[in-house]
């Protein structure tokens, strides 16, 4: 598998060599604003009774639980996993096949609906927590708004936790989802940085670059709304209270925020959401998909950010990794990327690009 291992842990037994040796292909898809999805390919073992069996026979049970780890380069993608769909593929005297697929370990917070009416009058942040931390994983939350008297989101509530984390995220503009970091699970709810600091070693050259292939990119030039934000009262038209144009973190010299003006009244949009968040979302408008298999390449992480290289001025730069699908065979590692950015340009450092334009202008 070139210069990634894996190891894959099936009910509590790490699979040995030879096991490892039957299994066709391993794919983990790892996305924003979404679950991990795991899938693994097995050869089955036939006998002269024709039974057939696989080592991750153990998986074929509800939510039965399993990890894959993929190494490279120093790196390291851990995905405690649960078995959620098993799929054989029998050929009387050719290849046949065993298709466990699974989802990451959130999945436990899914499969029971509750009364959630006990977590009335707790922060969005507050709530996060303590759901996170009774399902098993050290919470990470970020900082929200105090509980508003009228918030009547979990009155009555019948829902599972991990829906419940899922409509808190939506409203604040967070992303949630458990990441396993040196043997200990996290919860993370939080909003993604886009001006967060890549890691220098994880930088991909395309285009005429070493790791080479071929680089898709679009951007939307008309996207990015500048969101002025009124109220309206008895007898008087709608006032304005506040506005935002979206280029506050942007990822390079020309943000992509702005484009358009909109008038929202606060009330319809959902949540505790501020005309920062409504407006900057907006701004999110070039897309770069590429699929790496170069022996160079890095192994990369969605949610992070990664400098890109060898695109030319205008979309090199700081990209932000909504998706990463690894596919992993006897033949090689694949990464099919999907990233995103507000700006073009390079700012030549990641975090930097927001202050150079507030200075451009005049913006204390």
């Amino acid at each position: 598998m070139s210069d990634t291992s894996v190891k894959i842990t099936a009910d509590g037994k790490t699979l040995t060599s030879s096991d490892l040796a039957l299994v066709r292909s391993v794919d983990v898809s790892e996305a924003m604003n979404a679950q991990t999805q795991v899938s693994i390919v097995i050869t089955c073992n036939v006998d002269n009774a024709s039974n057939w069996s696989t080592p991750l026979d153990s998986l074929v049970a509800p939510f039965a639980r399993f990890q894959v780890e993929i190494d490279r380069g120093g790196r390291s993608l851990v995905v405690p996993a649960r078995a959620t769909s098993a799929s054989w593929s029998l050929q009387a005297g050719s290849l046949s096949t065993l298709t466990i697929a699974g989802l990451d370990a959130s999945a436990d917070l899914d499969r029971e609906e509750k009364d959630q009416s006990a977590l009335a009058g707790m922060s969005d942040a507050a709530i996060a927590s303590k759901l996170l931390t009774d399902g098993g994983a050290t919470p990470k939350p970020g900082t929200t708004p105090p509980p508003h008297a009228t918030d009547q989101f979990t009155a009555h509530l019948l829902a599972t936790d991990w829906s419940v984390l899922k409509t808190l995220a939506a409203r604040n503009d967070f992303d949630v989802y458990l990441s396993s970091e040196n043997g200990l699970l996290y919860g993370v709810f939080d909003r993604i940085d886009p001006n967060a600091k890549p890691d220098p070693d994880s930088s991909i050259d395309l285009g005429y670059g070493a790791l080479g292939g071929t680089a898709s990119v679009q951007v939307q030039l008309v996207t990015g709304q500048k969101v002025r934000f009124t109220y309206g009262t008895d007898g008087q038209g709608e006032q304005q209270i506040a506005e935002n144009d979206g280029t506050g973190n942007a990822m390079g010299t020309k943000s992509l925020g702005g484009a358009t003006t909109v008038l929202r009244n606060a009330n319809d949009l959902p949540g505790t959401q501020t005309p920062d968040v409504a407006a900057e979302r907006t701004a999110f408008g070039a897309s770069l998909s590429v699929t790496l298999t170069a022996p160079t390449m890095p192994l990369l992480r969605a949610r992070r950010t990664v400098t890109v290289r060898g695109l030319g001025s205008l979309v090199s730069g700081l990209w932000l990794v909504k998706s990463v699908h690894h596919t992993i065979t006897q033949g090689g590692h694949s990464q099919a990327l999907a990233l995103t950015r507000n700006a073009l340009g390079d700012s030549g450092a990641g975090g930097g690009a927001a202050t150079a334009m507030a200075a451009a202008a005049g913006v204390p």
